[in-house]
């Protein structure tokens, strides 16, 4: 690694921080908060098994597991707040990446470094991957350690490698926000774009026929929990899909024009 990639990684890594710590405090904060929800939500849920005027066939639809605790936590980290939150951090850091400089008024003294643009993107790209890699990873420490105090109970391995398909599906959506930020000069319109085009790929995850295909669906990895089976083909799907958008980035920059 030459000295002008090192202080480009130290760069990205500095400005960063702060990005991280947000994302992080969010992540712990909702983390902590699932296990303490669990007897709140057991009681509602009750209270509407017990009530004579919901009909039986409604009640049927809920899971019979619901109120495991495993289950309890599962769909209200992985298969909600956890990836939600992924998706929204990666959005906003994939769109900040290369339009936050031009914003800044940096763009022409950083691309005047010899640092191929390709490189740029790569390293910005990987920093900024590990910066929500490991809030994701925070936040879901902190479910664990309230679960263990607060019900005694101890979050299986599975909690921990859905974080793998949780981070390929992010990936995928930084990529989308960067190709976005390649072309835009402000990150705030290349957010709102890059929320737009997210959103569009949320549509397979309300059709039936179609919700395997739904990258959000894949992020939320239910054969996982259920059957300790790991998602290998979706995580190398979605991490290819991510390559080839971080790539796209790349191609794109070097095309820019840079006065």
């Amino acid at each position: 690694m030459t000295a002008a990639v090192r202080a480009l990684w130290y760069k990205e890594m500095r400005e960063g921080r702060w990005k991280f710590a947000i994302a992080a405090l969010v992540l712990i904060a909702l983390g902590a908060g699932v296990p303490l929800t669990y007897e709140l939500f057991g009681g509602v849920l009750g209270q509407l098994l017990e009530d004579t005027s919901i009909p039986q066939f409604l009640k049927e639809l809920l899971p019979p597991d619901l109120l495991q605790m495993g289950t309890f936590l599962w769909s209200n980290w992985h298969a909600k707040n956890l990836y939600q939150t992924v998706v929204i951090v990666a959005i906003i850091f994939g769109s900040s990446a290369v339009a936050g400089e031009f914003a800044r008024g940096s763009a022409q003294y950083l691309f005047s470094r010899p640092v191929s643009r390709g490189t740029v993107v790569l390293v910005k790209t990987a920093v900024d991957l590990i910066w929500i890699a490991a809030a994701a990873l925070l936040g879901t420490l902190a479910l664990a350690v309230t679960a263990r105090i607060a019900h005694g109970y101890t979050v299986p391995w599975t909690f921990y490698a859905g974080l793998v398909p949780i981070m390929a599906g992010g990936a995928f959506v930084y990529g989308l926000a960067l190709v976005v930020s390649t072309r835009l000069d402000d990150p705030v319109r290349a957010g709102v774009a890059a929320a737009l085009v997210a959103a569009i790929f949320s549509i397979p995850s309300f059709l039936p026929t179609w919700r395997s295909l739904s990258v959000y669906v894949q992020m939320t990895s239910p054969a996982l929990f259920r059957n300790e089976t790991f998602p290998w083909l979706p995580v190398l799907v979605m991490s290819a899909l991510a390559a080839g958008l971080v790539a796209s980035a790349a191609a794109a920059l070097e095309k820019r024009d840079i006065a």
